[in-house]
């Protein structure tokens, strides 16, 4: 599959503590298919630190979110729970760890929706190998045309023969 195709999942579930690990295969089989199997690991571990917060909470329902831009994975977990006072500490260790391991990292609240996202960047050495090809022949290993035989006495002998440093008209 084309890596630089942007790409778009979405998923609603229960906000249950059993359900971390199973949303993290269905994340990761996702983003294989895509062909990231590199962020596989950073992602489904970030997914599991939101979906593990969120279970802790009051929150019955989540959304997870991925887009993939070409360059950037984009992953977002959102739910109804808007309230910021009183979040457990458990969650801030949560937010401290998506912040080591992503590129960049934000929270914010929209009407009753509070989603947290991270991206993680495709690395250069992520590169896609390209097709062998065979490289430009030189232009010393290029093919000539086929000469025919000059005829002696012609111009074009004689032009040969003083490019060569031979004197013009000597037979050869």
């Amino acid at each position: 599959m084309n890596r630089t195709e942007p790409r778009y999942y979405h998923v609603e579930v229960d906000s249950s503590s059993e359900r971390v690990t199973q949303m993290q295969r269905v994340v990761a089989a996702h983003l294989r298919y895509w062909g990231l199997q590199k962020l596989v690991t950073s992602a489904t571990r970030g997914v599991g630190l939101l979906l593990h917060a969120a279970a802790d909470g009051p929150v019955e329902r989540v959304e997870i979110e991925t887009w993939w831009t070409g360059q950037h994975l984009i992953t977002a977990v959102s739910h109804h729970d808007a309230s910021e006072a009183g979040r457990p500490d458990d969650e801030q260790s949560h937010l401290l760890e998506i912040a080591t391991l992503s590129d960049g990292w934000g929270s914010c609240t929209t009407n009753s929706r509070r989603i947290i996202w991270f991206s993680l960047r495709k690395s250069d050495h992520d590169r896609e190998p390209l097709a062998d090809k065979d490289p430009a022949p030189w232009s010393s290993e290029a093919l000539t045309l086929p000469q025919t035989p000059v005829a002696p006495g012609s111009a074009v002998h004689e032009i040969a023969r003083a490019l060569e440093g031979a004197p013009a008209g000597t037979a050869s």
